[in-house]
């Protein structure tokens, strides 16, 4: 259900995401997930794909417990989502509290342990991890729009011309100092 604008081509295939699951197979599908031994991601994507209609798309944030609690970056990106209308979403939490807090607020989320190389946890730090985060959504099958959590969302992406899907990666920087 994209919504392509008039006298834009058709985008072409992707090279890197497995084949789409067949009618009526489950999303992501078992064998992707066991190949690369993602069933807790896998779960997670499935009970997105319940809320709504996906087409095997969805945006995730990376997040660990300092941007979490009342008023913190993690809750005003997840109120933007909500703004926005935009279900097909989750949060890849770092560690038990931010899983433990989006459980609590009832977020998607796929807890993911990962900790930087220097353990560090602040804001640089956790944005390295994100590569590793991506490579699991696409070898899930996943098309993924990963976004910060300072980033507000007016409008659900989903469903704007402007995002084309005609790359397998596609990425953003905040600007080169």
């Amino acid at each position: 259900p994209w919504v392509r604008h008039e006298g834009l081509p058709t985008p072409r295939p992707l090279n890197w995401l497995p084949a789409a699951a067949a009618a009526g197979e489950a999303w992501p599908r078992q064998a992707d997930c066991e190949a690369h031994a993602l069933q807790p991601l896998c779960t997670t994507l499935r009970t997105v794909a319940r809320r709504t209609a996906h087409g095997g798309e969805v945006l995730a944030a990376v997040s660990n417990k300092n941007l979490v609690g009342p008023g913190g970056a993690l809750d005003l990106f997840l109120d933007g989502l909500n703004s926005a209308n935009i279900t097909h979403a989750l949060v890849v939490a770092l560690d038990e509290q931010t899983g433990t807090w989006l459980g609590r607020r009832g977020t998607a989320f796929y807890e993911r342990r990962l900790v930087s190389r220097t353990g560090s946890t602040d804001n640089h730090a956790t944005s390295g991890l994100k590569f590793a985060v991506l490579h699991e959504f696409l070898s899930a099958g996943c098309s993924v729009l990963l976004s910060d959590v300072d980033v507000l969302w007016m409008q659900n992406p989903f469903t704007l011309p402007s995002l084309y899907r005609d790359a397998d990666v596609e990425g953003m920087t905040d600007g080169w100092d």
